[in-house]
C-alpha cells in the first residue's frame, strides 16, 4: 500500500470513522456486489475506466504486478457524476473527499475482487469488501 493511503486511513478511515464505516458499502454499491447496487457491476466499472482512457491502470488491477494508482481527477473523469455524489451522499463525505479516498482504495478493491487476474462472470459472487477495509487498515 503506498504511504499516501496509510495517511488516509489514519485520517479518513481510522479509529471508527463514519468514512471507514461507509466505504465497503459504497465498493459494494461501485463493484455491484449488492442488490440495487449504483455501479452496476465489475465489468461496468472497468469499463467506465477504460473508456477514460485508464487502461493501463486497470490491467494492473487485474495482473500480478503493483496496482497503478488513480488521481482523485481520474475518479471524476471516469464515474458519473451522479453516481459520485449519490456514493458520497452515502458515505456522508463530500464527492471531492471521497473522489481521493476512491483513488487509493478502488486499484485494490479490484484487485481483491479478481484474485486469479480475470473478471468474475456477471452475478458471480465477488468478496466481502469489509474484509478488505479491514486487511488496508491493518497494514
Amino acid at each position: 500500500m503506498s504511504g499516501f493511503f496509510s495517511q488516509i486511513a489514519g485520517s479518513l478511515l481510522g479509529g471508527g470513522s463514519p468514512v471507514a464505516a461507509a466505504l465497503p458499502g459504497v465498493l459494494s454499491q461501485l463493484l455491484g456486489t449488492t442488490e440495487g447496487a449504483t455501479g452496476g457491476s465489475l465489468p461496468v466499472l472497468l469499463s467506465a475506466f477504460e473508456n477514460a482512457g485508464l487502461g493501463d491502470k486497470v490491467k494492473s488491477w487485474l495482473g500480478p504486478n503493483e496496482n497503478i494508482l488513480l488521481t482523485a481527477e481520474e475518479v471524476v473523469q471516469a464515474i458519473p457524476p451522479d453516481q459520485l455524489n449519490a456514493l458520497a451522499e452515502k458515505a456522508g463525505i463530500p464527492q471531492d473527499q471521497l473522489a481521493t479516498v476512491l483513488a487509493q482504495v478502488l486499484p485494490h478493491a479490484v484487485d481483491h475482487a479478481t484474485p486469479d487476474g480475470q473478471v468474475p462472470a456477471e452475478g458471480a459472487d465477488l468478496p466481502n469488501m469489509e474484509s478488505l477495509i479491514s486487511k488496508m487498515l491493518s497494514k
